[in-house]
């Protein structure tokens, strides 16, 4: 009997090996959910005035960028600080600022403002010098997600959307809908398809590229319907 004990032991440890990374996925992938859902009751509980004054805040801010791009960075380049100007609104990067969905992948992710390690870790990163998620006429949201870690699927399937499949951004109060309409790979120097256009209201989500690597990166771009 015991010589038949340690292959089972041996096998079954192999086995939780294997499966380790894909219950974690899960697990997490539970928690994030939750965390998002957490974010909305708390939104629901915080006085209306408050939240008009927090958007408002924000609304100037993707204002002002709209005339100014060239706080935009990659968030695996050498500058990954976040920046300052969101200290003086009011916002810093440890609390969540929004939240995207997206069907296709079954994914709900905590959306948080700029794009250090210490964000990405956790959740989806608001590019600094791409406009707050809050969306608008003349705003381009670039949204930055690792491709996948050993235990959060994160973004590792974004290559599988396309123009067509729609994603969701929850912000404080009302949800936006973006269609895909196309999907880019450029390198991190080519920011120019990640520019706000006049009248337009897009989101671009960013994640590096090929998988395993980051010397590319992979870019689905969406439009606001409705």
């Amino acid at each position: 009997m015991k010589k038949h004990k340690w292959p089972l032991l041996l096998f079954l440890a192999g086995l939780l090996i294997l499966l380790y990374p894909h219950i974690a996925q899960f697990i997490n992938s539970q928690m994030q959910r939750s965390q998002v859902e957490e974010f909305r009751t708390a939104l629901d509980d915080l006085p209306d005035d408050d939240v008009d004054d927090l958007l408002d805040r924000a609304r100037q801010y993707n204002e002002e960028i709209s005339r100014d791009l060239e706080g935009l960075r990659d968030p695996w380049g050498d500058h990954q600080e976040l920046m300052t100007t969101y200290h003086d609104l009011g916002f810093d990067d440890k609390n969540m600022f929004g939240a995207i969905e997206i069907p296709k992948l079954e994914l709900w992710i905590p959306i948080y403002l700029g794009s250090s390690e210490a964000v990405l870790s956790k959740g989806v990163g608001q590019v600094e010098g791409s406009s707050l998620p809050l969306g608008g006429k003349s705003t381009h949201t670039v949204l930055a997600g690792h491709r996948g870690m050993s235990t959060k699927a994160m973004f590792r399937d974004l290559d599988q959307l396309y123009p067509g499949d729609v994603f969701y951004i929850h912000t404080m109060g009302e949800t936006l809908e973006y269609r895909v309409t196309e999907q880019e790979v450029i390198y991190p120097t080519d920011t120019d398809s990640l520019e706000i256009r006049e009248g337009k209201d897009l989101a671009t989500l960013l994640t590096c590229h090929p998988y395993r690597h980051n010397y590319q990166r992979l870019l689905i771009h969406g439009e606001r319907t409705g």
